[in-house]
């Protein structure tokens, strides 16, 4: 009996989808990258004064990443995946704005982080203008983690995936200011980024079972840092 093979045009169309899946994929790498224009190189939150101040050494970099994924960036990431949820609704933005904003005690943080979110939102508009983008960047103020999530959910990114590429781009972030602070060279930041990658996508299914009125995140020492760092004699970064 012949073989039956499949229809020419079901071929055609599961090559478009993977091509257009995979466009996705790469776009997300892309705004995943440290690198991104967005000024995020010139924030270190609080990690500035904390090294200043001998807390955080090269050996005690791994695990306080690793605690930092356990508290405020899996606080960061709720509403990441918050935001995603909320995509084309960006009356819900200034609700999450507000609520983020009153869990970042320390004004230098605080302001870091709606910096960031402004520029990022813009620079996305910038080359992507749907028009629910655009209406996000009119809202003046929006905190880096949900505009990354909302422009992951306007552009049809996978919740998880938008989610995960945040929190490794925070990530990245602070190891690239560790290495300008620290005697940290590139082979161990990157064996750190790599070591933490469980604990990324740990972070990442914890924020699917929580939301913003059930997450908590008790991270004192980089928001008290955060405060301590305009007093630094000299400085480096920004935050």
């Amino acid at each position: 009996m012949r073989k039956l093979s499949e229809h020419p045009a079901r071929v055609v169309a599961r090559a478009v989808m993977s091509h257009s899946n995979l466009s996705r994929q790469l776009q997300l790498l892309q705004l995943a990258d440290s690198g991104v224009p967005i000024g995020s190189l010139a924030h270190s939150f609080g990690l500035e004064t904390m090294i200043e101040e001998g807390l955080i050494t090269v050996d005690g970099l791994l695990p306080y990443l690793a605690n930092a994924l356990e508290e405020n960036l899996l606080l960061e990431a709720v509403y990441c995946r918050t935001a995603h949820f909320f995509a084309g609704s960006d009356q819900r933005l200034n609700e999450l704005n507000a609520g983020l904003s009153a869990l970042r005690m320390a004004r230098e943080s605080r302001e870091a982080s709606l910096s960031l979110g402004k520029r990022f939102i813009h620079l996305v508009a910038s080359f992507e203008p749907a028009l629910q983008i655009l209406a996000a960047a009119n809202l003046g103020e929006i905190h880096f983690s949900i505009a990354f999530g909302y422009v992951g959910g306007v552009l049809c990114f996978n919740a998880d995936e938008t989610v995960a590429a945040f929190l490794h781009q925070n990530v990245a972030t602070s190891l690239s200011a560790a290495q300008r602070l620290l005697s940290l060279g590139q082979m161990q930041s990157s064996r750190m980024a790599w070591e933490l990658k469980p604990l990324i996508a740990e972070a990442v299914s914890r924020s699917s079972r929580l939301d913003i009125q059930t997450v908590a995140s008790f991270s004192h020492l980089p928001e008290l840092a955060s405060m301590r760092h305009p007093c630094l004699p000299t400085r480096l970064f920004i935050s």
